[in-house]
This record gives structure tokens, C-alpha cells and sequence, in this order.
């Protein structure tokens, strides 16, 4: 992996997606337990927020959402095409249920990717839901504000930024053994499982429960030995029990009770540091 070489400008946008769970609006609360001059890596990159926001030389970025994979692939790959499909598609309630019906229907191409991204800019809080079939089903979400379109010079330096990146759709723990890091970075922030209580999961059929939850443990375990691995996760008894030693100091972040950005409050979550 070469350092991409991109150099990020006030005008230039901070991020592709919206996404359920996005760390973007605690990042200076999470930065000080991460470093960007080793090989970045992120198991379950959702938005990727870091990455777009500090731009690291070498990063391998993973998610078991394989549409937001090819999402990401086709706008390194072939940006204007992807924006002259995303370009075409006008703002409406009614353009966007047309929208998901295709892309439902349809499989991996630009068109797909661009149907993919103009689902997640106007869906409701920005969320990727499906339902037991794999089937995005979320809402229309911009009945009140319609966010701006990208521009194709946005996708271009969307592209610049990924050119040198390597992108995987896996497991979290066959991508970590298919990439070997070593003196690496490793940034995991996968769905939240507990018994302690209900926890809205993005992914749908695929769910992420306490058998994961064991290995997610044993990995960071073993990258230890030879990387820095963080982790953030919600705050209940599973996590503490497993992490207790690596705990290090928590963060609040702010959620949309139910979904509406007027219903919000506050809840800490805890971090994880293990290895050096």
C-alpha cells in the first residue's frame, strides 16, 4: 500500500455516507487513542470516518455490507461514472421508493453503487436496514431537507483519496487473517450485541451476538501482540467483562432516540486500547 498522496482543502467534503453509528461527531474524544503514521485498519468501516477525515498513507478498510464495498470500489475505480447515474437521479419521495425497488432488484454494478449512495443521502437517518430477505427497506428520509448532491469533482477526490486503499467485504476475523497486520493501527467499532437491553442493528439479517462478541475478543488478543488495537463498544456487562484489563477512558457520544434528531440524549461508551 503507497500513501495516497491526496491533499484535503476547506472545500473538500469530509465523508461519503451517512451512517447509523458513525464515530465522525466523537472523533476528537477517540483520536487520542489512535495513530495514522502506521497502517490503518478498520474491520468494520461502516462511513469510514477517520479515514476520510485523516487520510492515512496505508489503510485497509473492511465491511461485511458488500454494497457499501462496491459503493466504495466503484467511486475509486470509475468516479464519473458512478456520478453521472447518481447525477440523473432527482430528489423526491416518490424517485426514491422507484430507487430501492432497482436497487433491490439489480446486481453489483455502478449503477447499483450509485443507487446505493443516493439511497443513503435520502434515506431516514441515514440508516441501512434490511429486512429478513436482504432487502433494503428504509424509509424516504428528506421530506423536510434535501441534502446537496456531490459534486463529480466531490467524487473525484473521493477517488484520489481511495486509489492506494485496499477494500474487503469479509468477516471481521477471515479479513484480519487474510491481511496479517503487523505494526499496525487496527480500528474496531462493530455492532453492538447485549442481553442488557435492546440495540438497533444497521445489517439486518446479519447480526452480530455473543459468539462474535468472543471472538472480536480473541483477536484483539492476538493482534496485540504486534499492533495497536482499539476498540469502542456500547457500555454493558459482556464488554466490561471481556475488556476489563484494556479499558481505558470512556466517551459520550449523543444518539437519536428512535430515530428523530429532536428526541436526543447522551450515553457513554467504552474504549478498549490493548497491545502498543
Amino acid at each position: 500500500m503507497e500513501g495516497i498522496g491526496v491533499q484535503r482543502t476547506t472545500q473538500s467534503p469530509r465523508k461519503i455516507l451517512k451512517w447509523a453509528g458513525s464515530k465522525s461527531n466523537v472523533s476528537s474524544q477517540l483520536q487520542q487513542f489512535l495513530t495514522f503514521d502506521r497502517p490503518y485498519i478498520e474491520p468494520f468501516c461502516g462511513s469510514a470516518a477517520f479515514y476520510f477525515e485523516r487520510l492515512p498513507p496505508k489503510a485497509a478498510l473492511n465491511d461485511l455490507n458488500s454494497n457499501l464495498i462496491d459503493c466504495y470500489r466503484s467511486i475509486r475505480d470509475e468516479p464519473h461514472h458512478v456520478w453521472e447515474y447518481y447525477d440523473a437521479l432527482e430528489v423526491s419521495e416518490e424517485n426514491y421508493y422507484r430507487a430501492r425497488a432497482t436497487f433491490n432488484e439489480i446486481t453489483r454494478s455502478h449503477l447499483k453503487s450509485s443507487l446505493f449512495l443516493y439511497l443513503n443521502h435520502y434515506c431516514f437517518n441515514g440508516i441501512y436496514r434490511t429486512n429478513r430477505s436482504g432487502l433494503f427497506n428504509t424509509p424516504y428520509g428528506a421530506k423536510k431537507k434535501i441534502k446537496k448532491k456531490f459534486s463529480l469533482e466531490d467524487f473525484n477526490y473521493f477517488s484520489e483519496s481511495l486509489k492506494n486503499t485496499e477494500l474487503h467485504s469479509e468477516d471481521f476475523e477471515s479479513f484480519i487473517n487474510k491481511i496479517s497486520p503487523t505494526n499496525s493501527c487496527i480500528y474496531m467499532d462493530p455492532p453492538y450485541f447485549t442481553f442488557e437491553g435492546r440495540v438497533f442493528n444497521e445489517y439486518g439479517a446479519k447480526t452480530f451476538l455473543a459468539d462474535d462478541l468472543a471472538r472480536l475478543h480473541t483477536v484483539a488478543t492476538r493482534l496485540a501482540a504486534n499492533n495497536i488495537v482499539v476498540i469502542s463498544y456500547k457500555n454493558c456487562s459482556e464488554f466490561r467483562d471481556l475488556f476489563e484489563r484494556h479499558l481505558a477512558a470512556p466517551i459520550t457520544v449523543t444518539r437519536n432516540v428512535g430515530g428523530f434528531a429532536g428526541r436526543r440524549k447522551s450515553e457513554t461508551e467504552l474504549v478498549a486500547v490493548l497491545g502498543g
